[in-house]
């Protein structure tokens, strides 16, 4: 049952990342800008710079990753820095926001629960 549960989780986390990376590349969605004014120049400078596309392309690999069995916890180690800065950029200047950051946080975390043993693993 728990991996099943957990193949859904990495499913539906895999497709959001490739959907917003893609979105970045592609722009089919649009994106509303922050109110902060920190918030609106700190996108406005990874908008103009080669940091937005290098995180997209981070974000599709890591989507390609979660969906392949071997490479799962891969995947997420991979969403690991992307996920904590996504977190801390709402927290910090746009806590709502469109509230979507919400979910695949949310994901990332009931996927990182259900490795725990391959986290504690991997930090000893």
């Amino acid at each position: 049952m728990n991996t099943k549960i957990q193949k859904v989780i990495a499913l539906f986390l895999a497709i959001l990342m490739l959907v917003f990376g893609l979105n970045k590349f592609i722009g089919f969605i649009p994106i509303e800008p922050p109110s902060d004014p920190t918030a609106q120049k700190f996108l406005g400078t990874m908008f103009t710079t080669y940091l937005f596309k290098v995180v997209a392309a981070f974000e599709i690999v890591a989507g390609v990753l979660l969906v392949i069995p071997k490479t799962k916890f891969l995947g997420w180690l991979v969403l690991l820095p992307i996920i904590f800065n996504i977190v801390a950029f709402h927290f910090a200047h746009d806590f709502i926001g469109n509230g979507i950051w919400l979910l695949p946080s949310f994901l990332f975390l009931l996927l990182g629960y259900f490795n725990k043993e391959d986290i504690v693993s991997l930090l000893k």
